[in-house]
């Protein structure tokens, strides 16, 4: 009975640690979390390609600061192109149904007809290498970064 009653008696000193444990606080009553350090100081982040090397054979090379896809119905135009860091993209969409568009970090729902333009140069959200425009329900592209 005793070492019944010794258990007993751990078992509950046991609990109550744990419980007072619990319900220590610290820090002042309202107080906020504050971020670990500055989020403008951590390294950008970027999405990471699937391959070094395209599926299709021929990729389309644009000059200017735009690389511009295009949505058909069958396929998109082009199928492949490469880019540069400094590049950025706008997808527009020519087929009669909405398009969920997404790549990297950025999405976008196109109407028949939209387009969707990303404001900032691939090199700032793709690493280099060969990344996936992806489209739903239909025709997906690939995009080539090149190295900075």
């Amino acid at each position: 009975m005793k070492l019944h009653k010794g258990k007993s008696i751990f078992l509950l000193f046991s609990l109550a640690i744990i419980v007072s444990a619990c319900a220590a606080r610290t820090g002042t009553p309202g107080a906020t979390l504050n971020p670990v350090s500055d989020p403008t100081q951590t390294p950008a982040l970027l999405a990471t390609p699937y391959a070094q090397q395209p599926a299709a054979g021929i990729c389309a090379s644009p000059d200017g600061q735009a690389v511009v896809i295009t949505l058909n119905p069958d396929i998109p135009d082009p199928r492949c192109s490469k880019a540069r860091p400094d590049q950025k993209l706008m997808v527009i969409n020519r087929t009669q149904a909405s398009l969920l568009v997404s790549i990297g970090k950025f999405e976008d729902l196109l109407p028949p007809g939209g387009q969707f333009t990303v404001d900032e140069p691939f090199g700032e959200y793709l690493a280099a290498g060969v990344h996936q425009l992806s489209v739903s329900p239909c025709c997906s592209a690939e995009i080539w970064l090149e190295e900075k």
